[in-house]
């Protein structure tokens, strides 16, 4: 049996009628299930919503839905960090052995946050080791294994080049920032990322979860669990192992974080700058996320661009600081990232109201 996804289920904040034609059009193009939020400097956000947030349940989408964060995750890590920074408790250059004494000796005094958090600290992706284990059936010995044990196994390898020398996208390294916050504050990686993201940044529709977004974590009813069509009895949002905090966010929330960050209610002007301050050219990479230029209102702008993806669930922020305006597109049905960047590009381009 083939799941059909309803194009509107009158779920959205405007009735359809108001939806922008360039979005509805598009919407419709693409069949697209998911949500779309757009900021553009007047206070007056506006949200849509289409399709199903659970095919099991046939339990529709509304436009404060929450999703899985997938790499926005290494995001609000990095922020942690850097609001760390900010008290004097973290430095991005010192070698992460003066924080993890425990930790391999010969690597931790050649890694650094500045490495680590811009995925150039050359430490290889051994958390692919875990993933195959739980393919292979060993699913409860690795959700059963403690965070410091899973840094052992899975994030203390040798290194594969100098840190510093080029860019992989290394899940083990984000999997030795949660540790190491919490080695450094005496808090749950999840108390760590709520006290100083989402409390700061007043994110109150995100939070965590164990797994996926059926354990989450304090428990909320409307999540989006990641789906194929042509498969209604998989769900295909990956399983995350116990020692491994993921994240959930939505729509507002994303463009919130953007708003607080321009706003000095998260980070220090100093820290701030920083923080946006790309570290891998060809990447735009910066720190957890990437910062890259766009063209808006005939001048071109710094642009946070992040992204985020688990399996069939992705979403995308687009947010401009200086024109303080902002898209978030939010799928639990695979869609290409690309395409919702171009998409949420357009319609900045049609709705904001330029500076003279």
């Amino acid at each position: 049996m083939t799941v059909l996804i309803p194009l509107v289920l009158g779920m959205a904040v405007l009735p359809s009628s108001q939806t922008p034609d360039l979005v509805q059009s598009w919407v419709e193009e693409t069949v697209f299930n998911g949500v779309i939020r757009i900021e553009t400097g007047d206070g007056e956000g506006q949200a849509w919503s289409w399709g199903l947030a659970d095919p099991a349940t046939e339990r529709p989408l509304t436009t404060d839905t929450r999703f899985q964060t997938g790499s926005v995750e290494k995001y609000f890590a990095s922020i942690a960090v850097f609001a760390l920074l900010d008290e004097g408790v973290l430095s991005l250059d010192e070698p992460i052995s003066s924080y993890l004494p425990a930790y391999r000796r010969d690597t931790g005094a050649r890694l650094t946050l500045r490495t680590i958090l811009s995925n150039t600290s050359g430490l290889p992706n051994d958390l692919r080791i875990a993933m195959g284990r739980i393919a292979n059936g060993e699913q409860d010995a690795v959700d059963a294994q403690s965070v410091a044990e899973a840094v052992a196994d899975y994030a203390s390898g040798d290194l594969a080049f100098e840190p510093g020398a080029q860019f992989d996208y290394a899940l083990s390294n984000w999997l030795l920032v949660q540790h190491l916050l919490e080695q450094v504050t005496g808090m749950p990686y999840p108390q760590v990322r709520q006290s100083y993201v989402f409390d700061r940044a007043g994110m109150s529709q995100s939070g965590g979860y164990v797994h996926d977004l059926n354990e989450a974590n304090p428990e909320v009813s409307d999540v989006a669990i990641g789906f194929d069509p042509s498969d209604p009895a998989g769900q295909g949002d990956y399983w995350t192992p116990r020692f491994f905090k993921g994240s959930y966010t939505t729509a507002r929330d994303l463009i919130a974080l953007e708003q607080a960050l321009e706003a000095g209610e998260v980070l220090s002007d100093e820290a701030l700058r920083e923080f946006r301050t790309v570290q891998v050219l060809q990447q735009n990479y910066a720190y957890g996320g990437r910062y890259r230029e766009v063209e808006l209102c005939g001048a071109v702008w710094t642009a946070s661009a992040q992204s985020g993806s688990n399996g069939a669930t992705n979403i995308t922020s687009l947010y401009v600081p200086g024109l303080d305006a902002g898209v978030a597109m939010l799928t639990n049905v695979d869609e290409s990232q690309g395409e919702m960047f171009a998409l949420s590009l357009d319609l900045l381009h049609e709705r904001v109201d330029c500076p003279d």
